[in-house]
């Protein structure tokens, strides 16, 4: 069983990771840049509404079930956390 001030500990810290770069992004459009629209540009992608690092993290091996995600909800919210799971649950 995972200690769960261990375990309270690595969401605070993912949270906060998460809510950092959703504060960078909406600081960003506020200038009128838009980053993540060019990198998809850049990419010949469509522009994304979510972002989500997934199961694996880079150098870190596979991440702890549940976490967050960062969601475009409009131009009136900009990027803003969700948490993964029920992100998933919302979108079936």
């Amino acid at each position: 069983m995972t200690d769960p001030i261990d375990a309270r500990m690595y969401d605070a810290i993912e949270y906060g990771l998460w809510h950092d770069l959703a504060d960078v992004l909406n600081r960003f459009e506020e200038y009128g840049l838009d980053p993540i629209a060019h990198l998809c540009e850049q990419l010949g992608a469509k522009p994304v509404q979510a972002i989500d690092a997934g199961d694996v993290m880079h150098g870190c091996g596979v991440r702890k079930p549940g976490g967050y995600l960062l969601r475009n909800q409009s131009s009136r919210f900009g990027w803003t956390v969700q948490d993964r799971a029920k992100s998933e649950e919302n979108a079936s």
